[in-house]
């Protein structure tokens, strides 16, 4: 909306914003943007609200900045070599023991 004083601002991961949208598609109509990012929410949220906001938190304890945890969680890695495309945001190197580490905790919230 041109001129709305939007506040404070900060990224989310796909299974957030999906979430958001579902509960705003219950109480109005979505706009066009809104209703193409809700079907992109259904087909690319790999996890809950719940269990993305854990693992979101439980990387950024592992020492990796806000925004890679968020990105992390939205491509859910399969393995070491994908986990360290994401990592190149970071623009540091990251050990091979910390992507272990990075690995074992995205492997635990992977739903089966």
């Amino acid at each position: 909306m041109i001129g709305k004083n939007t506040g404070e601002t900060r990224p989310v991961s796909v299974p957030v914003a999906f979430d958001i949208l579902e509960k705003r598609k219950k109480e109005s109509e979505l706009g066009y943007e809104q209703q193409l990012a809700f079907e992109h929410g259904e087909k690319a949220a790999l996890l809950s609200r719940e269990k993305a906001e854990k693992l979101e938190k439980e990387l950024v304890e592992l020492g990796v900045k806000v925004k890679t945890a968020i990105k992390i969680v939205d491509v859910m890695p399969l393995n070491e070599t994908q986990l360290r495309q994401v990592l190149v945001i970071e623009k540091r190197q990251v050990e091979d023991e910390d992507v272990k580490k990075l690995l074992e905790a995205v492997s635990k919230y992977r739903e089966k």
